[in-house]
């Protein structure tokens, strides 16, 4: 009988948090970017183990982790492993300075997974002894000299477990909604009026999952006060941060509305909305306007267009202090210009073809979302954004769309 299979086989059933329940590789993928991003982003000393098919999410984690030099990172198949196999169990187990966590996640049907997951806890140490013996090295010195508090929160996992069920929940729906616009494009019978009630439906779902992120949101900061250190729960609040982006790209679905209207407006709307802020850091915003109020026009989606420009004002804040942000509002040939002008951190030469794929980020504490948001915004609106240049004096990101001529 294989042992070391059974004992994590056993282990995973025994433990299981579904209760037969059954979730998409869309949230596996989401869990191990949210366990991993942390780490990767604080360099935090740390030993990861982990093992699972390629997740495209993860491929510049694990390369920032690989070359990051107080992390221990191991990999199943980094090892002259023994005769047992694992190969149908994914998993991510780390033991830092800073907290510990255990994932486990095995394919039971196409594309549903049977998962576990525990933060904070003993639970994370069973795990270890579970799998250990996969690896030929002992690797206990390195996984146990981190000491952190190991008290089993169960408040905090149950609301976590709680909260992966609703999020489930909303990411079968999404996929359900998908299938149902694909189906009505297919066969040209879709309209307007009923992509948008099935959109509707899915942003108040993701209303009443936000509900429940702000409870465990609240938990999280109870337990922050009780022990005073903030660093135990840094990285949860992390992953709620990620997971709140991922469910406001859900409620923000892709519906494009498109109305006529003033581009002026919509950059004086965004520029009020940060004013306040960019005192903070001593920045300004300036507004050049170069075009009569009559040819400032365009055909766009309000909503979609304001989270552009109120995107990019804030990455420019967030590059610089004591600057004068520029946006610049000019024609050319039959578009509107909108330039955005810092002076704050260059984008390295390397980075700048590489900033609007989704995923990378130049930020110590950056999801890589952003940038390529905006992108995928303006040219559903059938503009263009792009970084026309990046030094030391300065930054300009470009938006060109279609101007209503008068």
């Amino acid at each position: 009988m294989n042992k070391t299979k059974n004992n994590l086989n056993t282990f995973f059933e025994e433990n299981d948090l579904t209760a037969g329940e059954t979730y998409s590789f869309a949230l596996v993928k989401s869990i191990a970017r949210s366990i991993l991003e942390p780490i990767a982003s604080e360099n935090s000393n740390s030993i990861i183990l982990y093992h699972f098919k390629d997740i495209p999410e993860t491929n510049s984690l694990i390369r920032r982790l690989e070359y990051s030099e107080n992390i221990i990172l191991k990999e199943y198949t980094d090892f002259e492993f023994s005769k047992y196999d694992i190969e149908e169990i994914g998993f991510i187990v780390l033991s830092s300075s800073r907290y510990n966590g255990a994932f486990l996640f095995k394919e039971v049907a196409d594309g549903e997974y049977k998962i576990y997951l525990k933060l904070n806890s003993i639970f994370v140490n069973k795990v270890y002894e579970a799998i250990k013996s996969i690896f030929c090295t002992n690797l206990d010195e390195e996984f146990y000299k981190y000491k952190p508090e190991r008290r089993d929160n169960i408040l905090m996992n149950r609301a976590l477990k709680n909260l992966l069920r609703d999020f489930r929940e909303i990411i079968r729906e999404n996929e359900c909604n998908l299938k149902l616009q694909e189906n009505y494009k297919n066969v040209n019978v879709a309209n307007t009026v009923f992509r948008n009630e099935i959109y509707q439906n899915v942003r108040q779902i993701a209303h009443e999952i936000k509900n429940q992120i702000s409870i465990l949101d609240i938990y999280t900061r109870i337990f922050e006060k009780k022990t005073g250190d903030e660093e135990i729960v840094t990285p949860l609040k992390k992953s709620i941060a990620l997971i709140k982006s991922q469910i406001e790209q859900f409620k923000n679905i892709d519906v494009i509305n498109l109305q006529e209207q003033n581009i002026k407006e919509l950059i004086k709307e965004s520029i009020k909305t940060y004013s306040e802020l960019l005192k903070e850091k001593n920045n300004k915003l300036i507004l050049i306007d170069e075009m009569p109020e009559c040819e400032a026009k365009s055909f766009a989606d309000k909503d979609k267009f304001l989270i552009v420009l109120n995107n990019i004002i804030k990455n420019a804040h967030d590059s610089a202090s004591n600057d004068e942000i520029i946006i610049k509002l000019s024609k050319c040939d039959s578009k509107i210009k909108i330039s955005f002008i810092n002076h704050g951190e260059e984008i390295k030469k390397e980075s700048q073809s590489k900033i609007f794929e989704q995923g990378y980020t130049t930020k110590k504490d950056g999801w890589g979302v952003g940038l390529s948001v905006c992108k995928k915004y303006i040219g559903s609106q059938f503009g263009t954004f792009e970084l026309e240049k990046s030094d030391k004096n300065e930054t300009i990101f470009t938006i060109l769309i279609p101007l209503i001529e008068t």
